[in-house]
């Protein structure tokens, strides 16, 4: 029971420790997300999964523009011949049994030019994925901007409203006294 003891003083230790210097490494305001256009951008970049599946499509196509230029792959056939030895065995398909076995590599040959154009054609695809990421990018960045940019209108305009606001009290507040003063008719007040 004592060592029970011990081991959840040891680990509540522990726990305290682990927050005290997790609030020591808090990240500055300039590191948190939002804080600028730049850190959501940067953001983005990094975690933006449509932005990022367009990458990924940019890359995989920049890697079939080599394998569009080779050759096809090489055909290997094989063709046992009298697999009964004239009849004088059951068939078998024992390369060693039969009658004669033939191998024969065979390799397609394309026309000429047929291979850079496959190439050329691969090259084109891999510029347009890498275009269309572009374009992804600019369409992410774009509703990011256009997003911060209508949040500090927001702000701004919501300090303004309060400045306003305290800018009409302070008038009414000094009409109000003018007017208990005898300085200034009601009239002023019920404008104020």
């Amino acid at each position: 029971m004592n060592t029970w003891r011990r081991q959840i003083g040891r680990l509540s230790t522990a726990l305290m420790i682990a927050c005290s210097t997790s609030l020591l490494a808090a990240p500055s305001a300039a590191d948190i997300p939002g804080a600028s256009v730049d850190s959501l951008l940067r953001l983005a970049r990094e975690q933006n999964p449509e932005y990022l599946a367009m990458l990924y499509e940019a890359e995989a196509a920049a890697e079939r523009v080599t394998p569009a230029g080779a050759l096809p792959d090489p055909r290997l056939r094989t063709e046992f011949r009298d697999i009964t030895r004239m009849g004088e065995q059951s068939p078998t398909l024992i390369p060693g049994q039969v009658g004669s076995t033939r191998y024969l590599v065979m390799q397609d040959v394309p026309w000429f030019g047929k291979r850079d154009l496959k190439k050329q054609v691969a090259e084109f695809e891999a510029e347009g994925a890498r275009g269309r990421a572009l374009v992804s990018w600019n369409d992410v960045a774009a509703r990011i901007k256009t997003s911060f940019a209508q949040r500090y209108f927001v702000h701004r305009n919501a300090r303004l409203t309060d400045e306003i606001l305290e800018l009409a009290k302070r008038l009414e507040h000094l009409a109000l006294t003018r007017y208990a003063n005898g300085l200034a008719p009601q009239q002023d007040v019920i404008r104020a």
